[in-house]
Protein backbone atom coordinates (compact mmCIF):
# COMPACT_ATOMS: atom_id res chain seq x y z
CA UNK A 1 0.00 0.00 0.00
CA UNK A 2 1.02 3.54 -0.76
CA UNK A 3 2.87 5.30 2.70
CA UNK A 4 0.28 8.02 2.30
CA UNK A 5 -2.46 6.43 2.20
CA UNK A 6 -2.15 3.89 4.18
CA UNK A 7 -1.17 7.12 7.16
CA UNK A 8 -4.64 8.72 5.53
CA UNK A 9 -6.36 5.20 6.35
CA UNK A 10 -5.02 5.55 9.69
CA UNK A 11 -5.85 8.57 11.08
CA UNK A 12 -9.21 8.48 9.87
CA UNK A 13 -9.34 5.05 11.68
CA UNK A 14 -9.57 6.38 15.32
CA UNK A 15 -12.55 7.97 14.91
CA UNK A 16 -14.14 5.56 12.76
CA UNK A 17 -13.68 3.01 15.32
CA UNK A 18 -14.60 5.27 18.30
CA UNK A 19 -17.53 5.89 16.76
CA UNK A 20 -18.74 2.14 15.90
CA UNK A 21 -17.72 0.78 19.44
CA UNK A 22 -19.81 3.43 20.99
CA UNK A 23 -22.57 3.01 18.56
CA UNK A 24 -22.63 -0.60 19.83
CA UNK A 25 -22.65 -0.28 23.56
CA UNK A 26 -24.90 2.50 23.34
CA UNK A 27 -27.14 0.48 21.52
CA UNK A 28 -26.57 -2.96 23.08
CA UNK A 29 -26.91 -1.39 26.59
CA UNK A 30 -29.84 1.43 25.69
CA UNK A 31 -31.31 0.36 22.71
CA UNK A 32 -30.60 3.89 20.73
CA UNK A 33 -27.69 5.53 18.80
CA UNK A 34 -25.00 7.92 19.36
CA UNK A 35 -26.40 10.08 17.23
CA UNK A 36 -30.19 10.43 17.01
CA UNK A 37 -31.11 13.38 15.16
CA UNK A 38 -29.76 16.26 12.59
CA UNK A 39 -29.59 18.40 16.54
CA UNK A 40 -26.88 15.94 17.74
CA UNK A 41 -24.54 16.70 14.72
CA UNK A 42 -24.94 20.10 14.88
CA UNK A 43 -24.10 20.06 18.38
CA UNK A 44 -21.12 17.83 17.21
CA UNK A 45 -19.62 19.93 15.22
CA UNK A 46 -20.21 22.93 17.09
CA UNK A 47 -18.39 21.24 20.37
CA UNK A 48 -15.48 19.42 17.38
CA UNK A 49 -14.78 23.45 16.53
CA UNK A 50 -14.73 24.84 19.73
CA UNK A 51 -12.32 21.66 21.13
CA UNK A 52 -10.10 21.88 18.17
CA UNK A 53 -9.80 25.94 18.45
CA UNK A 54 -8.76 25.41 22.04
CA UNK A 55 -6.45 22.06 21.58
CA UNK A 56 -4.93 23.96 18.56
CA UNK A 57 -4.18 26.75 20.33
CA UNK A 58 -2.96 24.58 23.26
CA UNK A 59 -0.44 23.11 21.10
CA UNK A 60 1.78 25.98 20.68
CA UNK A 61 3.19 26.04 23.75
CA UNK A 62 2.79 23.08 25.89
CA UNK A 63 4.63 20.73 23.89
CA UNK A 64 7.70 23.24 24.35
CA UNK A 65 7.37 23.11 28.06
CA UNK A 66 5.27 26.41 28.50
CA UNK A 67 1.91 25.71 29.56
CA UNK A 68 -0.12 28.91 29.21
CA UNK A 69 -2.86 29.07 31.98
CA UNK A 70 -4.14 32.29 30.64
CA UNK A 71 -5.42 31.26 27.65
CA UNK A 72 -8.89 31.22 28.75
CA UNK A 73 -8.74 34.68 30.11
CA UNK A 74 -7.68 35.86 26.76
CA UNK A 75 -10.26 34.07 25.01
CA UNK A 76 -12.93 35.75 27.73
CA UNK A 77 -11.22 39.37 27.42
CA UNK A 78 -10.15 38.75 23.53
CA UNK A 79 -14.25 38.04 22.90
CA UNK A 80 -15.63 40.82 25.04
CA UNK A 81 -13.66 43.33 24.54
CA UNK A 82 -13.29 42.28 20.53
CA UNK A 83 -17.27 41.73 20.21
CA UNK A 84 -18.16 45.12 21.88
CA UNK A 85 -16.34 47.13 19.55
CA UNK A 86 -17.66 44.87 16.86
CA UNK A 87 -21.54 45.75 17.73
CA UNK A 88 -20.54 49.36 18.57
CA UNK A 89 -19.04 49.25 14.88
CA UNK A 90 -21.55 47.55 13.10
CA UNK A 91 -19.87 44.77 12.16
CA UNK A 92 -21.71 41.50 11.20
CA UNK A 93 -20.79 37.95 12.56
CA UNK A 94 -17.37 37.29 10.03
CA UNK A 95 -16.35 41.14 11.47
CA UNK A 96 -17.18 40.01 15.25
CA UNK A 97 -14.66 36.89 14.51
CA UNK A 98 -12.19 38.63 12.76
CA UNK A 99 -12.58 41.76 15.28
CA UNK A 100 -12.00 38.79 18.43
CA UNK A 101 -9.05 37.32 16.70
CA UNK A 102 -7.35 40.31 16.51
CA UNK A 103 -7.39 40.89 20.25
CA UNK A 104 -6.73 37.28 20.64
CA UNK A 105 -3.66 37.90 18.89
CA UNK A 106 -2.68 41.19 20.66
CA UNK A 107 -3.48 39.41 23.89
CA UNK A 108 -1.55 36.56 23.62
CA UNK A 109 1.67 38.98 22.04
CA UNK A 110 1.46 40.53 25.45
CA UNK A 111 1.61 37.70 27.08
CA UNK A 112 4.38 36.19 25.10
CA UNK A 113 6.38 39.91 25.62
CA UNK A 114 6.03 39.57 28.99
CA UNK A 115 7.24 36.20 29.45
CA UNK A 116 10.43 36.95 27.44
CA UNK A 117 11.05 40.30 29.59
CA UNK A 118 10.08 39.03 32.91
CA UNK A 119 11.48 35.35 32.50
CA UNK A 120 8.83 34.17 35.17
CA UNK A 121 8.08 30.87 34.64
CA UNK A 122 5.18 30.29 32.20
CA UNK A 123 2.67 28.67 34.57
CA UNK A 124 3.46 31.25 37.13
CA UNK A 125 2.92 34.00 34.62
CA UNK A 126 -0.04 32.24 33.12
CA UNK A 127 -2.52 32.46 36.22
CA UNK A 128 -1.15 36.22 36.82
CA UNK A 129 -2.14 37.02 33.06
CA UNK A 130 -5.06 35.14 33.77
CA UNK A 131 -6.19 37.24 36.30
CA UNK A 132 -5.12 40.02 34.79
CA UNK A 133 -7.23 39.61 31.53
CA UNK A 134 -10.36 38.25 33.59
CA UNK A 135 -10.25 42.12 35.25
CA UNK A 136 -9.92 43.68 31.54
CA UNK A 137 -13.05 41.86 30.59
CA UNK A 138 -15.10 42.29 34.05
CA UNK A 139 -14.07 46.50 33.34
CA UNK A 140 -14.28 46.43 29.89
CA UNK A 141 -18.01 45.21 29.40
CA UNK A 142 -18.85 47.25 32.65
CA UNK A 143 -19.74 44.03 34.68
CA UNK A 144 -22.41 42.71 31.59
CA UNK A 145 -19.85 40.68 29.50
CA UNK A 146 -20.93 40.65 26.09
CA UNK A 147 -24.53 39.92 24.74
CA UNK A 148 -25.65 38.61 21.28
CA UNK A 149 -29.28 38.43 21.81
CA UNK A 150 -30.70 40.62 19.09
CA UNK A 151 -27.93 41.52 17.17
CA UNK A 152 -28.01 41.41 13.73
CA UNK A 153 -25.53 39.60 11.34
CA UNK A 154 -24.31 37.15 14.14
CA UNK A 155 -26.15 33.65 12.85
CA UNK A 156 -23.54 32.97 10.40
CA UNK A 157 -21.32 31.95 13.33
CA UNK A 158 -24.00 29.40 14.13
CA UNK A 159 -24.20 28.05 10.73
CA UNK A 160 -23.02 24.20 10.50
CA UNK A 161 -21.28 25.35 7.25
CA UNK A 162 -19.82 28.32 8.41
CA UNK A 163 -18.48 26.35 11.70
CA UNK A 164 -17.00 23.52 9.27
CA UNK A 165 -15.50 26.06 7.09
CA UNK A 166 -13.74 27.89 9.63
CA UNK A 167 -12.38 24.68 11.20
CA UNK A 168 -11.08 23.20 7.97
CA UNK A 169 -9.63 26.77 7.37
CA UNK A 170 -7.37 27.13 10.81
CA UNK A 171 -6.60 23.26 10.68
CA UNK A 172 -5.12 23.87 6.76
CA UNK A 173 -3.23 27.36 8.09
CA UNK A 174 -1.71 25.71 10.66
CA UNK A 175 -0.61 22.85 9.01
CA UNK A 176 1.04 24.51 6.95
CA UNK A 177 2.75 26.71 9.36
CA UNK A 178 3.96 23.69 11.57
CA UNK A 179 4.92 21.62 8.57
CA UNK A 180 6.61 23.68 5.73
CA UNK A 181 7.44 26.77 7.37
CA UNK A 182 10.20 28.14 9.27
CA UNK A 183 8.14 28.70 12.25
CA UNK A 184 7.20 24.68 12.29
CA UNK A 185 11.46 23.72 11.49
CA UNK A 186 12.32 26.39 14.82
CA UNK A 187 9.10 24.52 16.71
CA UNK A 188 10.35 21.14 16.46
CA UNK A 189 13.98 22.13 17.02
CA UNK A 190 12.67 23.81 20.52
CA UNK A 191 10.24 21.31 21.24
CA UNK A 192 13.83 18.62 20.69
CA UNK A 193 15.95 20.52 23.09
CA UNK A 194 16.14 24.60 23.41
CA UNK A 195 19.46 24.91 24.20
CA UNK A 196 20.71 22.85 21.31
CA UNK A 197 18.24 25.28 19.32
CA UNK A 198 19.45 28.12 21.12
CA UNK A 199 22.97 27.49 20.11
CA UNK A 200 22.22 26.69 16.31
CA UNK A 201 20.81 29.95 16.16
CA UNK A 202 17.21 30.09 16.53
CA UNK A 203 15.80 33.02 18.41
CA UNK A 204 13.85 30.96 21.25
CA UNK A 205 12.84 33.84 22.46
CA UNK A 206 11.12 35.71 19.63
CA UNK A 207 9.80 32.46 18.72
CA UNK A 208 8.20 32.12 22.29
CA UNK A 209 6.05 35.28 21.35
CA UNK A 210 5.33 34.05 18.37
CA UNK A 211 3.86 30.77 19.49
CA UNK A 212 2.00 32.99 22.78
CA UNK A 213 0.82 35.26 19.90
CA UNK A 214 -1.31 32.11 17.70
CA UNK A 215 -2.01 30.69 20.50
CA UNK A 216 -4.03 33.90 21.44
CA UNK A 217 -5.69 34.14 18.15
CA UNK A 218 -6.52 30.69 17.80
CA UNK A 219 -8.29 30.24 21.34
CA UNK A 220 -10.01 33.67 20.91
CA UNK A 221 -11.57 31.86 17.84
CA UNK A 222 -13.51 29.27 20.47
CA UNK A 223 -14.90 32.54 21.96
CA UNK A 224 -16.58 33.79 19.12
CA UNK A 225 -18.45 30.20 18.32
CA UNK A 226 -18.68 30.21 22.09
CA UNK A 227 -20.97 33.30 22.41
CA UNK A 228 -22.39 33.39 19.57
CA UNK A 229 -24.09 29.61 19.87
CA UNK A 230 -25.09 29.97 23.59
CA UNK A 231 -26.03 34.12 23.12
CA UNK A 232 -23.13 36.18 24.78
CA UNK A 233 -20.45 35.58 27.29
CA UNK A 234 -20.57 36.80 30.58
CA UNK A 235 -17.74 37.49 32.57
CA UNK A 236 -15.78 35.28 35.33
CA UNK A 237 -13.24 36.24 37.78
CA UNK A 238 -10.42 34.06 40.19
CA UNK A 239 -9.02 32.22 37.91
CA UNK A 240 -12.04 30.47 36.61
CA UNK A 241 -11.69 30.55 32.56
CA UNK A 242 -9.33 28.16 32.87
CA UNK A 243 -11.66 24.98 33.13
CA UNK A 244 -12.50 25.34 29.02
CA UNK A 245 -9.13 25.19 28.16
CA UNK A 246 -7.43 22.70 30.38
CA UNK A 247 -10.18 19.77 29.63
CA UNK A 248 -8.78 19.83 25.44
CA UNK A 249 -5.63 19.30 26.66
CA UNK A 250 -7.00 15.80 26.13
CA UNK A 251 -7.45 16.05 22.38
CA UNK A 252 -3.89 17.99 22.07
CA UNK A 253 -2.21 14.91 23.08
CA UNK A 254 -3.76 12.51 21.58
CA UNK A 255 -3.27 14.42 18.14
CA UNK A 256 0.00 14.83 18.80
CA UNK A 257 0.35 10.60 19.09
CA UNK A 258 -1.61 10.96 15.70
CA UNK A 259 0.54 13.57 13.84
CA UNK A 260 2.84 10.46 13.26
CA UNK A 261 0.52 9.56 10.78
CA UNK A 262 -0.25 12.91 9.20
CA UNK A 263 0.18 16.51 10.98
CA UNK A 264 -0.10 17.48 14.19
CA UNK A 265 -3.30 20.18 12.87
CA UNK A 266 -4.63 17.08 11.44
CA UNK A 267 -3.62 14.44 14.19
CA UNK A 268 -5.43 17.25 16.50
CA UNK A 269 -8.40 17.54 14.44
CA UNK A 270 -8.97 13.36 14.45
CA UNK A 271 -8.36 13.35 17.83
CA UNK A 272 -11.17 15.78 18.85
CA UNK A 273 -13.39 14.39 16.51
CA UNK A 274 -12.63 10.56 18.31
CA UNK A 275 -12.89 12.42 21.87
CA UNK A 276 -16.35 13.91 20.46
CA UNK A 277 -17.66 10.35 19.95
CA UNK A 278 -16.37 8.82 22.99
CA UNK A 279 -18.35 11.61 24.89
CA UNK A 280 -20.91 11.43 22.87
CA UNK A 281 -21.72 7.36 23.79
CA UNK A 282 -21.09 8.24 27.23
CA UNK A 283 -23.93 10.89 27.07
CA UNK A 284 -25.48 7.86 25.25
CA UNK A 285 -25.64 5.81 27.72
CA UNK A 286 -27.38 7.96 30.42
CA UNK A 287 -24.21 8.58 33.20
CA UNK A 288 -23.75 11.53 34.82
CA UNK A 289 -21.44 14.47 34.12
CA UNK A 290 -19.82 13.30 37.23
CA UNK A 291 -19.27 10.11 36.40
CA UNK A 292 -18.59 11.09 32.93
CA UNK A 293 -15.86 13.44 33.65
CA UNK A 294 -14.43 10.83 36.20
CA UNK A 295 -14.27 8.01 32.81
CA UNK A 296 -12.61 11.01 30.77
CA UNK A 297 -10.48 12.13 33.01
CA UNK A 298 -9.23 7.87 33.91
CA UNK A 299 -8.65 7.84 29.77
CA UNK A 300 -6.92 10.71 29.58
CA UNK A 301 -4.63 9.54 32.60
CA UNK A 302 -3.84 5.77 30.61
CA UNK A 303 -2.91 7.84 26.95
CA UNK A 304 -0.65 9.91 29.42
CA UNK A 305 0.90 6.35 30.98
CA UNK A 306 1.19 5.10 27.45
CA UNK A 307 3.08 7.70 25.74
CA UNK A 308 5.31 7.97 28.59
CA UNK A 309 6.31 4.47 28.22
CA UNK A 310 5.38 3.89 24.14
CA UNK A 311 9.23 3.13 24.02
CA UNK A 312 9.14 0.65 26.55
CA UNK A 313 8.78 -2.58 25.46
CA UNK A 314 10.30 -1.43 21.89
CA UNK A 315 13.68 -0.92 24.36
CA UNK A 316 13.41 -3.92 26.27
CA UNK A 317 13.35 -6.21 22.98
CA UNK A 318 16.12 -3.95 21.75
CA UNK A 319 17.86 -4.80 24.67
CA UNK A 320 17.33 -8.38 24.90
CA UNK A 321 18.45 -8.96 21.65
CA UNK A 322 21.52 -7.43 22.50
CA UNK A 323 22.08 -9.43 25.09
CA UNK A 324 21.67 -12.16 23.11
CA UNK A 325 23.52 -11.34 20.54
CA UNK A 326 26.43 -10.70 22.78
CA UNK A 327 25.72 -14.16 24.11
CA UNK A 328 26.19 -15.78 21.24
CA UNK A 329 29.56 -14.00 20.35
CA UNK A 330 31.31 -14.69 24.07
CA UNK A 331 29.90 -18.52 23.46
CA UNK A 332 31.48 -18.56 19.56
CA UNK A 333 34.81 -17.11 21.10
CA UNK A 334 34.64 -19.90 23.87
CA UNK A 335 34.21 -22.54 21.67
CA UNK A 336 36.71 -22.01 18.80
CA UNK A 337 39.65 -23.31 20.79
CA UNK A 338 37.63 -26.42 20.67
CA UNK A 339 36.79 -26.68 17.35
CA UNK A 340 40.49 -25.91 16.45
CA UNK A 341 41.82 -28.49 18.60
CA UNK A 342 38.88 -31.21 17.02
CA UNK A 343 39.87 -30.08 13.89
CA UNK A 344 43.99 -30.61 13.62
CA UNK A 345 43.43 -34.43 15.81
Amino acid sequence: MNPRVKNILLTIAFPLVMLIAMELIVYFAMGTHVIKSVLDIKNQIRDIGVATTIALALSMNLPSGRFDLSLGAQRLAATTIGGLIAIQLGFSGIGLLLTTLLFGLLFGAIVGVVFVLTRVPPMVLGIGMALLYETVAFVGSDSKGLQLFGVEGIGILTDINFTIAVVVLVTAIVMILLGYTKFGYHLRSIQGSQHIARSSGINVFKHAVLCYTFAGGLVSISGAFVAAFEGGMGTAMGFSTNGAVVVNAFPMFLGGYLARWSNPAVGILAATVTIRFFAAGLSGLKLSSEVTNVINMIAFLALLVFLANQDLIKNRRARKARIAQATAKKKSLTNSPAKIKSAAV
